[in-house]
């Protein structure tokens, strides 16, 4: 039986093609608002669509796949991959990292921790209490 890969959702597709033009999330934000008439797209924006908080619409998909000059079906693609490999379900995680401006893998080891720390001190408080009796 093969191991099923997990495939490149749009926020890893964002930060790549943002991160091999050098450019910061307001860069991105900065580019799009030139190409563009009539839109406000904020570095906060950007950084919620590279963490998943928030995704592009399709005519956001459409400036996207100008300004970095790939197909926007790969800017699609990457949508529903993210929807299929279930980056939705850890909401938690991606406002932590929104909020305190870290990548998800980042967040992801900090919760770990957070939940390694929180069975230690169960098991200290149950141990506690067993020794009291």
């Amino acid at each position: 039986m093969k191991k099923r890969e997990k495939k490149q959702g749009i926020e890893e597709l964002l930060v790549i093609l943002r991160e091999q033009k050098n450019w910061s999330c307001g860069d991105v934000a900065l580019n799009l608002n030139k190409q563009m008439d009539n839109q406000d797209v904020l570095e906060e924006d950007v950084r919620k669509w590279e963490i998943g908080l928030k995704y592009p619409d399709l005519d956001m998909i459409y400036e996207l796949s100008n300004l970095y000059q790939i197909p926007s079906d790969e800017f699609v693609q990457a949508k529903n991959n993210s929807f299929q490999n279930g980056l939705l379900s850890i909401q938690v995680i991606k406002w932590i990292c929104y909020m305190l401006n870290l990548s998800i893998k980042v967040a992801m080891v900090l919760t770990v921790l957070a939940y390694i720390l929180a069975l230690v001190g169960a098991f200290l408080f149950f141990r506690l209490c067993t020794s009291m009796i």
